[in-house]
């Protein structure tokens, strides 16, 4: 009996990170056609993105009762309970960050009615970063990576400084012209929205090192630990 409450709970579980690795995959791609839909001026993948939010919030409400019946029927306890909640908060993440590829999308398809200005590119160094630190967080999670994941999180701050170095540029570039500026305000907000996407992919790591070390660092201003951590990031 024992083994086959195990083997139910197992199979539960990998049903739990199957959708979570579905809405994963979703979330990475509904960005990657926003913002090729932004830098290609190609509104059908921006109308793309936006319809598929719907599946990822979908895929979001399954996680969510799935972890549910978990705990109801199982009553896990210690990492088993940690996994469970850890997932359905990194479902929570990947659902706001298919959010941020819909609003980008949104911007993208303004911009594209736009007549072209030559700053779109500035935009490609900051997707890049969001992209790998969303890759790289993932991965820790995955792989139930906890050191990879720590190190992974101080990412973000090379992203927050792109985001503020981007909004200066274009900001600098407003300042010296007088046509139309609608294009380069969208843009400061495209910029944003990355941003926050990284948010949520060291919201993700952080999700990582509660399920694996039953640590809470949401909030954690242990410079230490920081300094600690940072030594990995330049092997990623």
């Amino acid at each position: 009996m024992q083994d086959h409450i195990l083997s139910s709970f197992n199979h539960s579980l990998d049903k739990l990170r199957d959708d979570v690795l579905a809405m994963a995959s979703m979330a990475r791609k509904n960005l990657a056609s926003a913002m090729r839909g932004l830098l290609e001026r190609d509104t059908d993948l921006c109308n793309a993105a936006i319809a598929a939010d719907q599946d990822v919030n979908e895929l979001e409400k399954n996680v969510d009762k799935i972890g549910m019946q978990i705990l109801v029927k199982f009553q896990p306890t210690a990492h088993d309970l940690r996994q469970v909640m850890g997932t359905i908060r990194v479902a929570n993440n990947l659902e706001r960050i298919a959010d941020q590829a819909s609003s980008i999308a949104k911007r993208a398809r303004i911009i594209n009615n736009l007549p072209e200005f030559p700053e779109i590119k500035l935009i490609q160094p900051v997707y890049s970063l969001c992209d790998r630190n969303l890759d790289i967080s993932l991965q820790a999670f995955l792989n139930a990576d906890p050191d990879a994941a720590a190190a992974a999180r101080l990412l973000d701050k090379e992203l927050d400084a792109a985001e503020k170095a981007l909004d200066r540029e274009i900001i600098s570039v407003m300042e010296s012209k007088h046509a139309e500026l609608e294009g380069y305000i969208h843009l400061i907000f495209v910029a944003r929205f990355l941003e926050r996407v990284g948010d949520h992919a060291k919201n993700i790591c952080e999700d990582t090192i509660f399920i694996e070390r039953a640590e809470d660092i949401r909030f954690s201003k242990d410079k230490r630990a920081e300094v600690a951590a940072a030594a990995a990031v330049s092997g990623l």
